[in-house]
């Protein structure tokens, strides 16, 4: 049988195992009586994960009354392939019966343990093993497993540590840097981890490992440089990239993280992952309402009518917030001497760069790519200007951090008496009603059945995206803030209670808000929401009541309004409504 068999093993451990098993199968059934057929057979088998097979073979030739070592030691090997460890533990513990004088035996009835979550006899058995070869590394590495997952953390240490004392592995550092950093050991770990990646610089799972480790601590650039060389040894990590991307971002570098996700399609065009994180990233960079802005002609209209009222030949302007450069190019045309604008976004900065240059207004106009609050006076700006231009307004009017921007740029890049334009703007509301817009907003009876519940759990500020809904304003409109730009040089956090008069009857289901923007004298824009617009930039916002209530003409609304300088919030009073006298 030996030529056979040593061909079929040179057959095997050349990589043609599917012909080299067939033909050990062929020969096992012409020579049933053959164990030593069935024993290599079952071997093949087991080296391809095919352990189903490989414990038949085993099984037919085990004799339980004069127990091979091998055989008996393979099939609990098989039973743990299958993940079958109740039964793998029963054969390594019959094992250790009959051939007690083997630390293998111990050590694999031990992991047995482990896996069943037996952690003090996995402890225990481990110990056993190493009665018997006290520098065997399995053993070592088993019984901190066994530790660390019993919470016995100090003690998992010390075994990993003795586990590195006979064979220093990357792995091993791995995990004793995972138990330093949960012990409140950051740098240790993070040594630890460091000695790991040298053991082993081709693995990239260290590198997350270390990647992660920094991220937990803050340290986010460091983590995003490990996460990039995990990256280039494993491009295709769509966990990795997830996690590089959300960094990068974190940390403002949301033009690397772009790069990053086209980088890995350049090599791998069909990762989907890739893909829609570099459209992800794009949405967080460059918000959807961009095109829609730019296509406005109303809001667009009423800042260059703005502008053409002030603007001058020997003024410079400065604008907070480029975007596609589209009113710096209005002022440049307008006739301004200089225009300064600032992008905080590189890549929206970059776009307006090459629109600017395709329009011909390059030598008028100069893209600062950085937010306003770390403009320079003389650096960046070489005097301060005599018209601040701004529009980066929310739909909500405040969302864009907008008062600190002014505030700041007005104390220190505007000369004194300097125009401000847009140069106020307010917070609108009014009482809101509306059949079609109240099934968008408020839950009640379906199919007959009562969803009334729901709208307990339902949020009550919510966008008004849809143009189609009909509004029905039951009160005037009123002013909830107002906030004058060119008068006012701090915009403190307000709060106030707000009278609201019904004009007509209809159900109200709580207010809609708008933004009113001042440009000059006899020059506005406002997203009112009985005008609909073909191209919306600034979307209405809904602010529910509980329950809707039916008003009928002079009765009153009591309204709780407040914002914090970057958002607005209203809501109904507590018994807010009463009738005129």
């Amino acid at each position: 049988m030996k030529p056979h068999s040593d061909a079929l093993k040179t057959r095997f451990r050349q990589g043609q195992h599917a012909q080299a098993i067939a033909e050990c199968e062929a020969l096992c059934r012409q020579e049933p009586a053959d164990p030593s057929l069935k024993r290599l057979c079952a071997s093949m088998h087991a080296l391809v994960q095919n352990y189903g097979r490989a414990l038949e073979l085993l099984h037919e030739i085990r004799y339980p009354a004069k127990e091979d070592a091998d055989i008996l030691f393979n099939i609990g090997q098989c039973e743990r392939g299958l993940n079958n460890f109740e039964g793998a533990a029963g054969y390594f513990a019959l094992y250790t019966e009959n051939f007690a004088g083997h630390a293998d035996g111990w050590v694999s009835l031990a992991e047995c343990k482990l896996q069943l979550g037996d952690f003090a006899e996995g402890v225990r058995l481990a110990d056993r093993a190493l009665a018997l070869a006290p520098s065997l590394l399995p053993a070592w590495t088993l019984r901190a497993q066994c530790q660390r997952a019993a919470g016995r953390l100090e003690e998992a240490l010390a075994s990993y540590r003795k586990a590195n004392q006979i064979q220093s592995a990357a792995q091993t550092w791995r995990e004793i840097g995972l138990i330093l950093l949960e012990t409140n050991k950051a740098n240790e770990a993070l040594a630890s981890f460091t000695r790991a990646i040298e053991l082993a610089p081709a693995i990239a799972a260290l590198r997350v490992t270390r990647g992660d480790a920094y991220q937990s601590l803050g340290r986010t650039l460091e983590a995003v440089a490990d996460y990039k060389a995990a990256l280039a040894l494993a491009p295709t990590d769509d966990a990795t990239l997830k996690k590089a991307t959300l960094c990068l971002l974190d940390c403002g570098e949301g033009d690397q993280a772009l790069e990053l996700c086209r980088g890995i399609l350049k090599v791998h065009p069909g990762n989907l992952t890739a893909k829609l994180g570099a459209e992800w990233v794009l949405s967080q960079l460059v918000p959807l309402w961009h095109v829609p802005m730019m296509n406005e002609p109303e809001r667009n209209q009423a800042f260059h009518d703005g502008l053409e009222a002030v603007v001058t030949p020997e003024r410079v302007v400065f604008e907070i917030g480029t975007g596609s450069g589209l009113l710096a190019m209005m002022a440049a045309r307008l006739g301004a001497r200089r225009v300064f604008t600032c992008e905080a976004v590189g890549l929206i900065a970059r776009t307006a760069g090459t629109i600017i240059r395709r329009n011909g207004l390059q030598e008028r106009i100069t893209v600062l790519a950085k937010p306003s609050h770390t403009v320079q006076v003389p650096n960046d700006l070489p005097q301060q200007a005599d018209i601040l231009l701004h529009e980066i307004f929310s739909s909500e009017l405040l969302g864009e951090h907008v008062l600190p921007a002014i505030e700041d740029a007005k104390q220190r890049l505007l000369k004194p008496g300097g125009l401000v334009l847009p140069s106020a703007a307010s917070i609108m509301i009014a009482l809101v009603a509306g059949v079609e817009l109240g099934k968008s907003l408020h839950a009640g009876p379906s199919f007959g059945f009562d969803l009334r519940d729901f709208n307990a759990i339902a949020p009550k500020k919510r966008p008004l995206y849809r143009e189609d809904l009909a509004p029905t304003l039951l009160s005037e409109d009123v002013e909830a803030f107002r906030f004058d730009f060119a008068g006012q040089s701090t915009f403190p956090a307000e709060q106030k209670r707000i009278e609201m008069t019904a004009i007509r009857s209809g159900l109200c289901y709580g207010l809609i808000q708008w933004i009113r923007i001042e440009l000059g004298e006899g020059i506005r824009f406002e997203n009112h929401p009985a005008t609909r617009r073909a191209v919306a930039n600034w979307q209405h916002t809904i602010y529910g009541f509980d329950e809707p209530v039916q008003l009928e003409p002079g009765e009153r609304v009591a309204i709780d309004a407040l914002h914090d300088r970057s958002r607005p919030w209203f809501e109904r009073a507590p018994d807010g409504r009463s009738r005129q006298a």
